[in-house]
């Protein structure tokens, strides 16, 4: 009987616990939801119940969205109407830089299409072997005159690290969810609150992609096109890593991508999708 009692008393609390969240689990949700002084901490940035809530909750959404168009888009191609889907690059953007070719193309001659005619100019042929020896290498630098001033080359083409992500925004709380799941994938993002700081970022390595928002508060002063400032700055030496402006950025997607911007866009879902094109993140 003693150990009948004894069973009976330790079910008891999880019941009540049960009784307690089956009668007010909403009004307690509720309460959460609407309280600042429970926080969480997420990928290094602390967030009230909240605003995690309300993170999940867009990205929810914003999928739900694309499902949504992508079920539209299908049904018309079903339909015959000749609807065409976006086509998105899976590998890198443009401005990427291109690798140098083995082949010597400029040694190949011209074709003239069609039959050649009277005054037509004649199909250019390849130099002889013998020619071939004076003529310079284009790779091959020039030789240097005495006296002449020296010109410095270019700066070497460093690669970016890989899976490497620069996330500038001076709420980095807001996207906490985000950056989380991906480092969680085997991104390395790296957080900047201010365009100065991700140009001091940007002076120690190359990223593989950098994402910003355009509005932002730096040293007191509201600079509404900040995003646009630091995209100008970081094309200006690096035409090639991917830019993507994020967020309400809508009003500047002419300017942005007029700068250079290779994605401009306010989806979750489209964002995601484009890091995971360029292989920031582990493939299942």
């Amino acid at each position: 009987m003693a150990d009948l009692i004894s069973a009976i008393a330790n079910l008891l609390w999880p019941l009540l616990v049960i009784v307690v969240l089956l009668v007010f689990g909403r009004q307690l949700l509720s309460k959460l939801r609407n309280s600042d002084d429970v926080t969480l901490e997420i990928g290094g940035q602390r967030l009230n119940f909240k605003q995690a809530t309300d993170q999940q909750s867009d990205m929810i959404t914003d999928l739900q969205r694309e499902v949504a168009s992508l079920k539209r888009r299908l049904d018309d191609v079903g339909h015959g109407t000749g609807a065409s889907y976006r086509v998105r690059p899976g590998g890198l953007p443009p401005y990427e830089f291109s690798e140098r070719r083995d082949d010597n193309d400029w040694l190949r001659p011209i074709e003239i299409p069609g039959k050649a005619g009277p005054g037509a100019p004649e199909a250019a042929t390849p130099p002889a072997d013998d020619d071939l020896d004076l003529m310079p290498d284009p790779w091959e630098p020039l030789p240097t005159v005495p006296g002449a001033p020296t010109i410095p080359s270019a700066p070497t083409t460093v690669p970016p690290t890989p899976h490497s992500i620069l996330w500038v925004d001076d709420h980095p709380e807001n996207n906490a969810v985000l950056a989380d799941s991906w480092r969680r994938d085997g991104a390395d993002v790296e957080i900047a609150r201010s365009t100065s700081e991700a140009m001091r970022l940007l002076e120690g390595r190359r990223y593989g992609l950098i994402i910003s928002d355009m509005g932002r508060r730096e040293s007191h002063v509201d600079v509404p096109d900040a995003g646009l400032r630091l995209l100008a700055n970081v094309r200006a030496t690096d035409p090639g890593t991917p830019f993507v402006l994020y967020g309400n950025v809508a009003q500047f997607a002419d300017a942005a991508r007029a700068k250079g911007a290779t994605m401009v866009t306010g989806s979750t879902f489209e964002l995601m999708e484009f890091a995971s094109g360029l292989g920031m993140l582990d493939q299942v």
